[in-house]
């Protein structure tokens, strides 16, 4: 199987659907024709995993496609297939996590939620690292300039002079008070903050504590949208064990949880105006 993008395996998922309901064939029919297993054929209808193109083209075969259907599907199989080596040590990251920074070089808009850090695109490097030591203090052979070098590459993203990614983030008032890294490290780290908030494409909120409880406590949740009027949301959360890609049905649900927090959350304006009211605290000037 091919690992691909988790948005172009969808598309093309969606496609193969639409030429197996019109062919009225089943997966296990398909599978049977094409003498490959029916898990490889209803993953690729979910978008999960990838064929091989010589199994693809099988299994085109066994669909009767036309060759125009043929051509736009091999063009949505490279799609799906593309290259990752444009994404900063792609080969050691973990699959989960290297699907989702495939999903997030091609999204146009990014919503994220932080209840405890600063949110990873936002982060400075100083404050990465010791968010990073605290997590891996632990695992022996943890590359911290790997780590440094893919989190700078992610960042790019936000700096794209074609497209830059849109940025709306939610962030906690326990991420905003808590010094990671000592009171150096976080005073640069809200100064950073304050710049990345005049760029017309990211827009910061915190979700203040009297706020009280909402809908999304338990950890990082992150919403992609793509160009495509077809394509629907990605959604991403994060757990100790790692990221999660949310199933389809689930991203409606956590996208309102996000509308919901957006709406409990301080104006943009309101917002800066904590950022340095908590810089000039840590600085002294409080």
């Amino acid at each position: 199987m091919a690992v691909g993008t988790t948005r172009g395996k969808r598309r093309l998922g969606r496609y193969v659907r639409q030429l197996m309901e019109r062919a009225e064939q089943t997966p296990k029919e398909i599978s049977a024709r094409s003498r490959c297993a029916q898990q490889t054929v209803t993953r690729l209808l979910s978008g999960v995993s990838l064929p091989r193109i010589h199994l693809f083209m099988m299994i085109l075969d066994v669909l009767g496609v036309s060759d125009a259907e043929r051509e736009r599907a091999l063009e949505l199989w490279e799609v799906a297939d593309a290259d990752m080596s444009a994404i900063e040590h792609a080969t050691s990251l973990p699959d989960t996590y290297r699907r989702f920074r495939m999903d997030e070089r091609e999204a146009v808009r990014e919503r994220t939620l932080d209840t405890v850090i600063i949110p990873g695109l936002l982060q400075t490097p100083a404050y990465a690292a010791a968010k990073a030591r605290a997590a891996h203090e632990r695992i022996s052979g943890w590359d911290a300039e790997a780590e440094a070098a893919e989190r700078q590459d992610r960042q790019s993203a936000l700096h794209r002079p074609d497209r830059p990614l849109e940025l709306h983030s939610l962030i906690d008032e326990s991420a905003m008070r808590r010094p990671v890294g000592g009171n150096i490290v976080f005073s640069e780290q809200l100064g950073h903050l304050l710049e990345m908030a005049t760029l017309s494409h990211v827009t910061l909120q915190i979700i203040p504590f009297r706020c009280g409880t909402y809908g999304a406590m338990s950890g990082p949740l992150m919403l992609l949208s793509f160009p495509e009027d077809d394509e629907p949301d990605s959604a991403y959360v994060e757990s100790l064990i790692g990221m999660h890609t949310v199933r389809n049905q689930a991203v409606p649900a956590l996208s309102a949880v996000w509308d919901g927090a957006a709406k409990l959350a301080l104006s943009p304006r309101e917002t800066v105006r904590m950022i340095k009211r908590l810089r000039d605290e840590i600085d002294g000037h409080g």
